[in-house]
């Protein structure tokens, strides 16, 4: 178990659930903006990252690696969803 790593990861989820606060609390106080759309997938994304992150933390800190290996599965497949709609959306409104 490396503490360090275990404190990194857990940073980088405080920064990520920042991050995911404040687009959501945009989109859902503005919602007639016309980039709300796109702040929710960002927000979305953002608290995906943060939560696998404390997922990894965990994983690393338990030492699981089954875990650790849901939590990179999740991960790619949200980030690769999210990507696309992203994709969608920002050819759309070009």
């Amino acid at each position: 178990m490396n503490p360090l790593l275990v404190d990194g990861l857990i940073v980088l989820a405080a920064v990520f659930g920042w991050r995911a606060v404040k687009h959501l609390s945009r989109v859902f106080r503005m919602p007639e903006r016309e980039d709300s759309s796109i702040r929710l997938i960002l927000g979305i994304r953002a608290f995906i990252v943060a939560v696998t992150a404390v997922t990894f933390a965990l994983g690393i800190a338990y030492g699981s690696r089954a875990t650790m290996l849901i939590a990179a599965v999740i991960l790619a497949e949200e980030l690769y969803e999210t990507g696309v709609v992203l994709l969608i959306l920002r050819h759309h409104r070009a």
